[in-house]
């Protein structure tokens, strides 16, 4: 009874491995996918607009995370905050700063061509407060 059960069990393992295995093969073989270049972050310019709209909201963290969408002309189209804050109107008027304030250099492909990508960033209070 035991070894019917053990079976299973371990062809559902091996069965959910196995992509996870067969995809970090993928990147690291020379696929298209392992030779994009990601979207390279010009400049930030909203230090001060971020710590008064911070300050405005009452954000009471030491750091805030997210992660933008970049289109192919290098322009960020959605905003993501890595820890959303409970009320949605925080995150929304925290990511019109980001989307706002950011310059990047495209994403390109294998072949030079732009696409598509996204940005993982995070603003520590702590050092935006040292820049003014």
């Amino acid at each position: 009874m035991i070894r019917a059960a053990i079976t299973p069990a371990i062809a559902l393992i091996a069965a959910i491995a196995a992509p996870v295995a067969a995809d970090d093969q993928a990147q690291g073989d020379g696929t298209a996918r392992s030779k994009v270049k990601p979207a390279r972050l010009i400049e930030f310019t909203g230090d001060r607009e971020f710590l008064k709209t911070s300050s405005r909201l009452r954000v009471w963290r030491a750091e805030v995370g997210y992660t933008l969408d970049v289109n192919p002309a290098g322009v960020p189209t959605d905003c993501e905050l890595t820890d959303k804050f409970r009320m949605n109107y925080v995150n929304d008027k925290l990511c019109e700063v980001l989307l706002k304030h950011h310059t990047f250099e495209p994403a390109v492909d294998a072949s030079g061509a732009p696409v598509e990508s996204s940005y993982e960033g995070s603003l520590n209070y702590v050092e935006l407060r040292e820049k003014e």
